[in-house]
């Protein structure tokens, strides 16, 4: 008798945890994307030219504001890829080529009006979107 109990136990268990990790999925990929807009937000107001940091133009200043904008930037594309590839997983699909052009497109076009903080973002994202290909290799 109590064998069937500690079965029906188990069994109990086991249909909790897939609810309760597709929930924190659901969460993650909310979370990531309100993340990711926010950064969306900020990085046009900061490479937009609508809100400066730094009204002094000395170097150390400007080399600060430019490694902000970078860093927005890149962590938005992680933050976006994080919201999308945990709703592709959700819904049991791949995370193809296509979207990550998309959304490393739409991170370029963030900074077109520096060609500086372009280029540091365009060899971020190259490092990161590599080094995302390695892990998954692995």
């Amino acid at each position: 008798m109590s064998k069937i109990k500690k079965e029906n136990l188990k069994s109990g268990t086991v249909k909790r945890k897939p609810k309760l990790k597709e929930k924190s999925a659901h969460r993650s990929v909310i979370l990531s994307a309100i993340i990711a807009g926010i950064l969306l937000i900020i990085s046009i107001l900061l490479n937009g030219g609508y809100l400066s940091l730094f009204a002094r133009e000395t170097i150390l200043l400007q080399t600060l504001d430019i490694t902000v904008k970078v860093l927005v930037i890149l962590f938005f594309f992680i933050f976006m890829m994080i919201s999308i590839g945990n709703y592709k997983e959700l819904t049991g699909k791949p995370l193809d080529l296509k979207l990550i052009v998309l959304i490393f497109i739409f991170s370029l076009i963030q900074s077109f009006r520096d060609s500086i903080v372009f280029s540091f973002s365009l060899i971020g994202l190259l490092i990161i979107i590599v080094y995302l290909f390695l892990v998954q290799e692995n």
